[in-house]
C-alpha cells in the first residue's frame, strides 16, 4: 500500500439519477497519494479552462462523513484548514477513501516522542 495513488472521481450515474445532469462537465476528483500522504481535492473551474485544488496532508484530516444516497454519497473530510468536500462519489469509492484517510499510522512518525506520565 505504500505506493498506491487512488484517483475517483464523481460517478456520471450518480450525477444524473440526483439531478446534476451538467455537472458531468464538472465532476469532482479526489486522488489519495499513500506515498506522499497526501490528499488532493479538485474541480474544474466553472469557465471549463482550469481546476480549482486543494491538496491536505493525511496527518491533517480530523474527520470523516460519508452521506449515502440511493445512487452515489457525498463525502466531507474535516482537516485543520477547514472542510474538504466531493458530492455523488461511488459508494465503494467513498469507502476506500475513508479508510484510507482515517488509518492512524498517518500521525505517527519517526521523530514522535512519547511521554508516560504516571
Amino acid at each position: 500500500m505504500n505506493n498506491q495513488i487512488l484517483q475517483v472521481k464523481s460517478s456520471k450515474m450518480a450525477l444524473i439519477f440526483n439531478a446534476k445532469p451538467f455537472a458531468i462537465l464538472r465532476p469532482w476528483h479526489i486522488i489519495a497519494d499513500v506515498k506522499k500522504m497526501q490528499l488532493t481535492m479538485k474541480r474544474r473551474n466553472w469557465h471549463f479552462i482550469s481546476f480549482d485544488e486543494e491538496v491536505y496532508a493525511f496527518k491533517s484530516v480530523r474527520n470523516v462523513k460519508i452521506d449515502s444516497h440511493i445512487f452515489g454519497a457525498d463525502i466531507s473530510i474535516k482537516v485543520y484548514a477547514g472542510n474538504a468536500s466531493a458530492k455523488y462519489l461511488k459508494k465503494k469509492d467513498a469507502k476506500k477513501i475513508r479508510d484510507i484517510l482515517l488509518n492512524n499510522d498517518w500521525n505517527k512518525n519517526d521523530v514522535d516522542i512519547i511521554i508516560d506520565m504516571d
